[in-house]
């Protein structure tokens, strides 16, 4: 492995930060960052002391949250775990297939249009 190589794989590790608290997964390895739905992260100690007693809003934009509503994070970066979550909440209701347009193309290639326009704007 290249000294670059280990550089970003330290840097990456090290960056691993509760805005909240400030504490580093270096300097903790037994820290969990979680994600909220409004895509903020915050450790398992910040979350159980803002939300240990139920419903409170979000210490960066002010959305009601629970506790439970963190999640692990699955991509490096937030943007893709966004772009996911969203994809998968438009896919639960516009989930059409070829055969749902009696095999024409072009009325099925304007829907998935229509679905990609709609992702696009959730975000």
């Amino acid at each position: 492995m290249s000294n670059d190589n280990v550089q970003q794989s330290f840097s990456s590790f090290e960056d691993e930060q509760c805005p909240k608290c400030k504490g580093r997964k270096y300097l903790n390895s037994n820290m969990k960052i979680l994600v909220s739905p409004c895509f903020h992260k915050l450790c398992e100690t910040c979350i159980n002391q803002i939300f240990g007693q139920g419903a409170a809003p979000c210490p960066f934009c002010k959305q009601i949250l629970r506790k439970s509503y963190f999640v692990p994070q699955t991509f490096e970066d937030l943007y893709v775990e966004k772009e996911v979550q969203i994809r998968k909440k438009v896919g639960k209701y516009f989930n059409k297939r070829l055969e749902d347009f009696d095999n024409n193309l072009r009325q099925y290639n304007d829907y998935l249009e229509e679905v990609e326009e709609l992702s696009k704007n959730y975000s």
